[in-house]
């Protein structure tokens, strides 16, 4: 019986605070309702038109009117508003002064078309269940996916010869609750931004922080970005060009449900709050109602966008050209087989790859067979398995020649 009572207030508190939306969204409206006590109305109108603090006070308002009535587990319901009120309060008074240069706005299925990374900053792909990050190297990647209780969490694998290793979750403090997605990895391999849609949210998604702690194999309690990252609504996929200087994040604040707007910014060196004349213009400056309002005087942020898409384009090409990328030593890493100095260094090189192309083929093959062996007869079994014992010599024979030629190469070079 009390779980059905919960539920029905549960209901009546949903109905009493969102009905009220489509009826009023301007902050007059708001004023109106609050004026005629109806605070209940008023609180989420407020706080959809960024009055976080007149939404504090309504929602505390109507707290208190709910426990005058004797209603403590109504008015106990409201503390999460409240204290998201409050967060998203703090959240406008820091608003972070970034300059905003470019937005399109994109279907949801093809945002990530927007992102223009350069080739050090890893990659960013769509995949059946969402997307994955892949570092610079390909030898990493970061991706999300549901668990068993079909919440989304953040899981890491690594590439250890030409094989992806099992799955290993991120440990990110995150509620049972809590969805964590939209993974991206800084080129140190240890700064993690990602979004996630829990407790601390102050809309849908909102854009967080966090760092490996090498120490302990752990990640740090994660960090929430302030405004203009975050907003009232879903905010996610934040990534950062460093070599560049240049950064990306969608949102779909004010968009139509399908669609989806990218910003471009320019990431600050140092943290800067805004310096706005009143509050409706900080109000502006969070919701980025207009990116112009974040430019700074005298700077031409049209070329700006144009130079940056240049130099990504010539990046592009440069990697376009590279045959390879064999690294000699710390100092000298090859790219064609015009860099060669040592002719015989030349020749184990060429030698190496022709055992590492044979390597991969074998490899292949020889995944066929296990899958074949795995759901063959007995019999079938049987006949399999000296052929699969024989190729598997064959490819530690072809590791080890491959690792002895890759090291003569670069003896001979160096």
């Amino acid at each position: 019986m009390f779980e059905r009572r919960k539920f029905f207030y549960y209901f009546c508190f949903i109905c009493l605070f969102f009905i009220p939306k489509a009826q009023a969204q301007t902050v007059d409206e708001a004023h109106k309702l609050f004026a005629a006590k109806n605070y209940a109305a008023a609180a989420p109108v407020y706080y959809q038109t960024y009055q976080f603090e007149k939404a504090v006070e309504a929602y505390n308002l109507v707290k208190a009117a709910l426990i005058k009535a004797k209603k403590p587990a109504e008015a106990e319901a409201l503390t999460p508003l409240i204290q998201q009120a409050e967060r998203a309060a703090r959240m406008l008074s820091k608003c972070e002064d970034i300059q905003i240069i470019d937005s399109v706005i994109m279907d949801k299925a093809h945002f990530l078309n927007a992102y223009l990374l350069g080739p050090e900053s890893g990659s960013l792909a769509t995949t059946g269940d969402g997307l994955v990050y892949e570092n610079p190297l390909r030898d990493k990647r970061f991706y999300a996916e549901k668990n068993r209780d079909k919440v989304y969490r953040i899981y890491s694998e690594i590439k250890l010869q030409d094989q992806w290793t099992e799955k290993k979750e991120l440990n990110l403090g995150a509620d049972s609750a809590t969805n964590d997605n939209y993974p991206f990895v800084m080129p140190d391999g240890l700064t993690v931004y990602f979004a996630a849609n829990g407790k601390n949210s102050i809309g849908g998604y909102d854009l967080f922080l966090t760092r490996y702690n090498l120490n302990n194999d752990t990640y740090l309690a994660p960090n929430q970005l302030g405004m203009p990252f975050n907003s009232i609504y879903n905010d996610y996929m934040m990534a950062v060009d460093e070599i560049n200087d240049i950064g990306y994040f969608a949102t779909d604040r004010f968009q139509p449900k399908d669609k989806v707007v990218i910003y471009t910014f320019i990431p600050n060196d140092e943290f800067a709050t805004v310096t706005a004349g009143d509050s409706t213009q900080l109000v502006q400056r969070a919701k980025l109602t207009s990116i112009r309002d974040t430019w700074k005087p005298g700077i031409d942020y049209v070329e700006y966008v144009t130079e940056f898409k240049n130099a990504l384009a010539r990046e592009q090409r440069a990697v376009t050209k590279k045959d390879f990328s064999f690294v000699i030593n710390d100092n000298l890493v090859h790219s064609s087989l015009n860099d060669f100095q040592s002719p015989a260094a030349k020749q184990y090189f060429e030698i190496a790859r022709q055992l590492d192309e044979e390597r991969v083929d074998l490899q292949q093959t020889i995944d066929e067979l296990r899958q074949e062996y795995a759901k063959a007869s007995l019999s079938r079994q049987k006949q399999l398995r000296p052929d699969i014992l024989s190729k598997e010599k064959k490819l530690e024979e072809l590791s080890t020649q491959y690792i002895i030629a890759v090291k003569e190469a670069r003896r001979l070079e160096n």
